[in-house]
């Protein structure tokens, strides 16, 4: 594998889990807060909605049943929503730039204008 920034498509399986694990659990605490915007403007290709529609048929699950369904259930939809962030990692699957730190540019550049 190379060294340095990694795209999700060229991790390792493991790496790509943990990776998918780590976003899904970032997006559950957005969703539950209402912090999906930001992704709904860069998401044109409807994993959003994929995602949320299982979110809304497994509303009575409790949130770590919510995150375990999710990476089961949705894993194909996170790593296209990963692509199409143009999301970066290390070899084990952690994001470049932490993902609160992603979500906070993202405000500010739209709040710029962007």
């Amino acid at each position: 594998m190379a060294d340095g920034t990694l795209t999700i498509s060229e991790l390792t399986p493991d790496a790509q889990h943990a990776a998918v694990e780590s976003f899904a659990k970032f997006y559950l605490d957005k969703y539950e807060h209402k912090g999906l915007d930001v992704f709904a403007q860069i998401d044109t290709t409807g994993h959003i909605a994929d995602i949320n529609q299982w979110l809304v048929d497994n509303v009575n699950f409790l949130h770590e049943e919510k995150l375990q369904g999710l990476v089961q259930a949705r894993s194909d939809n996170f790593i296209a929503l990963l692509r199409v962030l143009k999301s970066t990692f290390n070899a084990n699957g952690i994001p470049d730039i932490p993902w609160q730190t992603w979500f906070d540019r993202e405000i500010a550049a739209v709040a710029q204008g962007r």
